[in-house]
């Protein structure tokens, strides 16, 4: 489910809530208002010493330990921004958080760098909130220093723990950025994907011995994590020699802004295509597809002119831009064309079936050459 909530903004960057986190949320309120007396009776605060429920003082931690995944994954996002990296927006989820960064380094110091900043920025607080805590002056109240002392720790177990070498995490990144020192960055990839796939069956055995659901789901999420980053990094090796222009489709039909839907449907039937670039006077407007024209009643077909329907947002790429770059862009914006754009001229339009045979066609080659090699090596 890729439903999200837009948060607004820090920093220039999106900030997002997904809707798993919002369904987690009260387990957690509940898990830590649940052990919030155990918790107190593990320092020298008694029972009677609080004044807050439980379960307020979950809400309040559950809180604060996903402003505390937003502040790691900012970190990661800014020290990015620092190495000419751009981050298109911050999203919390069910496990924590994830900063939507374009594309790590190719530099593997660069990438060391930033994988490494948001739990070292975690342990500065952890290790600045927990002494903070016991040092804390009298008259505050108990429940207070409580509250700092635990977000410190959550700080200190959400760095060590994104630090293990599981990748995806930033210590399976970084991990990757070591191993690309002496290897290519696939090759890197492939390896430490190994490795976390290792660590997550590790997590799941260990999970389902003790029952504990959690670490069972932490495993699915490392799983599937390093099983797609080692697909992405495959995709990205094939695609590496191929530019849109080598696949786009140049010969581009538009439709007006002023045209039926009826007609447009027809168009659809004749050209045998489902979506097409919106024009006014010349000029690129917006796109039209199917699933626009099925928002509408077929019985104001008649009466809908494109413009009522049609996609204002453009989304673009250049004609001498790598193919793998509008790849990400179809599957970021889950979308299945892109304009091929110089300036307001409109050279053509590259869809997913162009890069996905794109994918094909580099990965016949490969296959080929690595044929011709054994038989000229035989």
């Amino acid at each position: 489910m890729n439903i999200t909530f837009d948060l607004g903004e820090l920093f220039g960057i999106p900030i997002k809530v997904h809707l798993s986190l919002l369904i987690i949320l009260p387990f957690f309120v509940w898990a830590f208002g649940s052990n919030f007396i155990y918790l107190a009776e593990q320092t020298d605060i008694a029972r009677r010493e609080l004044i807050l429920n439980p379960y307020i003082l979950g809400a309040i931690m559950a809180t604060l330990l996903f402003m505390s995944v937003l502040v790691h994954e900012l970190a990661h996002s800014l020290t990015a921004r620092s190495k000419g990296v751009k981050t298109n927006d911050i999203t919390l989820v069910l496990f924590g958080g994830m900063a939507n960064i374009e594309d790590f380094s190719d530099k593997p110091n660069d990438e060391i760098i930033i994988s490494a900043s948001g739990p070292l920025l975690s342990l500065v607080i952890g290790l600045i909130l927990v002494p903070a805590a016991n040092l804390a002056p009298e008259f505050l109240l108990e429940d207070i220093r409580l509250i700092i002392l635990y977000t410190g720790q959550l700080n200190i177990i959400l760095a060590l723990f994104n630090l293990l070498p599981a990748f995806p995490t930033d210590g399976g990144r970084i991990l990757r950025a070591f191993i690309a020192k002496k290897h290519s960055l696939a090759e890197a990839t492939e390896i430490a994907s190994r490795i976390g796939k290792i660590f997550a069956v590790a997590f799941g055995i260990l999970g389902l011995m003790s029952g504990n659901l959690l670490l069972v789901l932490i495993a699915l999420f490392i799983y599937f994590g390093a099983m797609q980053e080692h697909k992405y990094s495959v995709i990205k090796s094939a695609l590496s020699n191929l530019k849109v222009k080598d696949l786009m489709t140049r010969d581009v039909k538009t439709v007006p802004v002023n045209i039926s839907v009826h007609r447009l449907i027809e168009k659809m039937f004749e050209c045998k295509h489902s979506g097409f670039p919106v024009e006014r006077d010349g000029k690129i407007v917006g796109m039209v597809t199917m699933e626009d024209a099925r928002k509408i009643p077929q019985e104001e077909y008649s009466n809908t002119p494109v413009q009522a329907i049609m996609t204002k947002e453009i989304h673009s790429v250049k004609a001498d831009d790598e193919l793998y770059e509008a790849f990400k862009l179809l599957f970021q914006k889950d979308i299945g064309r892109l304009l091929v754009m110089d300036g307001q001229e409109l050279l053509g339009i590259i869809t997913r079936s162009d890069v996905m045979t794109g994918i094909r066609v580099q990965q016949l080659e490969n296959i080929k050459r690595e044929n011709d090699d054994q038989l000229f090596s035989n």
